[in-house]
């Protein structure tokens, strides 16, 4: 019986089958490409269906089976989701008091928690330089963009030295890719900045040029010789020609102001006292948090005087005056520096003045200098006084983007960095993201086992111990913003960057010449052009 009941069942299947096959073979020369896959698809699933029925499986039985494996993948993609939910959610700070205040105004600007809410599905491909690196930018161990994008190609070549292409693929292909995902972790650290973007993008672009028939061992040296090509091209002789023309607008005997620190301007500095045996004055002007014009008052400090290149010494004379003078410091006879906060920079400072260097994050395509935060402030102080302002910036600094305020795209640091020793004029120590936590979940578990009274005890102790210069001093500012997320209109922001109008700039010096803010559409096009 249940040979005739299979026997029976399967000339319907074979009838639909042969039925779609000769429609198929009909509708050849009329109809279209989308109805052939239709009728494609209703013949295999006829035949499916035929089959199944060969086995003995009701029609009422395969929707069933259908209706559970569509089950099935719900149940799967509803794990992975609560998968990656719990990886995210361990790597955000779990305390709501911890949580940031952020005005609506910045509130499409990233926070770090969000930042690192991507590392966890990535960081297992991510490279040990890449997480080193990543570390020292979250640190701000390394600060500025020059730097960062120095750094940053060093580590690359690292990464395409140990990288081996998997089997079945190219490297052009898939060496892009998963430079990508190194890419993506560097972000979580900090934005990645405008030259870091378009050194990337460069890189991306040689990739691609190179040959399939080129061995992984030679298109790892090509892509090595080119980063360091590029390095060469786009930051050292851009410095060098930047200096050059540069050192003709500092004079014997000039005042020269600069914010911050900026790479070019201290090798320009230091080219003027022993290159050009110049004698000037210097103003540095720092600022909360990082501190940025400590280290290139420190670098100054520490750099000795040696007159003249290497050429020249011919003589034993000249050797020896040169020993001479390399024990002393530039800053003892030819460079007198005066290191100044920006909120204590008066008018009878800037009555001295002869010029401004200012040191560049990126040039737009409007001509608005994207630096430092309080660059627009003193370039507006100079501007009222009918000071001169020069800004420094190399061509991979150069951006296509157009931008009229500095809120549309900026970098939003944590607020705590303005808060933490407010009193002391150090950068902030930060830690790694996973040890803030650690710490604090260790002190949320001390805090439960301890007692209030316990506290209140230690608080009056130390109280007492304190003396009244101490509580009005650092003490009373730590009251005031200890528990600033509580307070409900209190917002706290750390902004990176500010934006310069064009008006407030003299001139752009790059490696192409001195040339004003409106010039900088014209290099783009020429620079895309070549």
């Amino acid at each position: 019986m249940s040979e005739q009941s299979v026997s029976d069942k399967t000339p319907s299947a074979e009838n639909a089958v042969t039925e779609a096959s000769a429609a198929v073979v009909a509708g050849e020369k009329e109809l279209s490409n989308k109805e052939l896959k239709e009728l494609k698809k209703k013949e295999k699933a006829a035949k499916r269906a035929a089959q199944k029925e060969a086995s003995g499986i009701t029609p009422e039985q395969q929707d069933q089976l259908a209706q559970q494996k569509m089950e099935r993948k719900k149940q799967q993609q509803t794990a992975t989701n609560t998968n990656l939910k719990k990886q995210l959610n361990q790597t955000l700070i779990k305390d709501a008091s911890a949580k940031k205040k952020i005005p609506a105004l910045f509130s499409h600007l990233e926070t770090r928690e969000q930042r690192n809410a991507s590392s966890p599905s990535i960081s297992h491909i991510v490279h040990p330089a890449i997480l080193s690196l990543t570390l020292k930018y979250s640190n701000y161990k390394i600060v500025g963009s020059i730097s960062r994008l120095r750094n940053m190609l060093e580590t690359f070549k690292i990464v395409i030295s140990d990288y081996q292409t998997p089997p079945n693929t190219t490297l052009t292909r898939h060496l892009t890719g998963h430079l990508s995902h190194q890419i993506e972790y560097l972000k979580t650290a900090r934005p990645l900045s405008v030259s870091m973007g378009n050194a990337i993008r460069l890189l991306k672009q040689e990739i691609s040029h190179i040959s399939i028939d080129t061995t992984e061992q030679q298109a790892k040296e090509i892509l090595n010789q080119r980063i360091d090509d590029l390095i060469k091209e786009k930051i050292d002789l851009s410095d060098m020609l930047i200096i050059e023309n540069a050192s003709k607008h500092v004079t014997n005997g000039s005042t020269i102001l600069t914010f911050g620190h900026s790479h070019v301007l201290e090798n320009l500095f230091k080219y003027c006292v022993n290159q050009q045996d110049k004698k000037f004055n210097l103003i540095i002007v720092d600022s909360r948090p990082l501190f940025e014009g400590k280290n290139l008052l420190t670098n100054l400090v520490n750099t000795n005087y040696s007159p003249g290149t290497e050429e020249d010494d011919n003589s034993d004379a000249e050797s020896a005056t040169r020993k001479i003078f390399k024990s002393k410091p530039i800053t003892q006879d030819h460079l007198k520096v005066q290191y100044v906060l920006i909120n204590s920079l008066s008018s009878t400072i800037l009555e001295d003045v002869d010029c401004v260097f200012l040191g560049a994050h990126a040039m737009l395509s409007n001509g608005r200098l994207f630096s430092r935060v309080g660059t627009g402030l003193i370039a507006m102080m100079c501007h009222t006084r009918n000071i001169p302002v020069l800004a420094f910036c190399e061509s991979i600094k150069f951006s296509d983007k157009v931008q009229l305020d500095s809120v549309t795209t900026n970098e939003l640091a944590d607020s705590g960095d303005l808060i933490q020793d407010i009193g002391s004029k150090r950068p902030p120590q930060k830690k790694s993201f996973a040890l803030e936590q650690f710490i604090k979940q260790c002190d949320e578990e001390k805090a439960k086992v301890t007692n209030n009274l316990n506290n209140k005890n230690k608080q009056q102790k130390q109280k007492n111990n304190n003396t009244d210069e101490e509580i009005s001093g650092k003490d009373a500012n730590e009251s005031l913003l200890k528990n600033w997320q509580d307070i409900d209109n209190l917002n706290i922001l750390n902004i990176m960057y500010d934006l310069t109008p064009p008006e407030y700039i003299k001139k752009v010096v790059t490696e192409l010449g001195a040339l004003p803010p409106s010039s900088v559409p014209v290099i783009l096009r020429e620079y895309k052009s070549a």
